[in-house]
């Protein structure tokens, strides 16, 4: 949870400073920095999800990266739980694949 309003808060000063600067197009910018974590996110949790299905790689269930770690932080592991992770954060990049061209379109052009 920790780590998603870090992320939030992160593309939210972004989005906040380009607009200060008057740099064109920051809300599409901080949409597709958002895609990109997003992204980033998605393949270390589908990674950590897959080793998790092979328990010989850590003798038993464990955390495979340092980014699946922030989010997933110290609950009570499981398969099931990584993969509700990792399906949420699919769907999470199919939203943001959907609205960022819908941000593209939408964003007031500066001229």
């Amino acid at each position: 949870m920790l780590f998603v309003v870090g992320i939030l808060a992160f593309i939210s000063a972004s989005v906040f400073i380009m607009k200060k600067r008057n740099v064109i197009s920051p809300f599409s910018k901080g949409a597709f920095l958002a895609l990109f974590v997003s992204l980033l996110a998605t393949i270390c949790l589908g990674q950590n999800y897959t080793e998790s299905l092979i328990p010989e790689i850590h003798d038993g269930i464990g955390i495979s990266n340092q980014l699946a770690y922030w989010i997933i932080g110290e609950r009570t592991w499981s398969v099931e739980l990584f993969k509700q992770y990792f399906d949420n954060s699919i769907y999470l990049n199919l939203f943001l694949i959907f609205i960022y061209p819908l941000v593209l379109i939408l964003e007031p052009k500066n001229k």
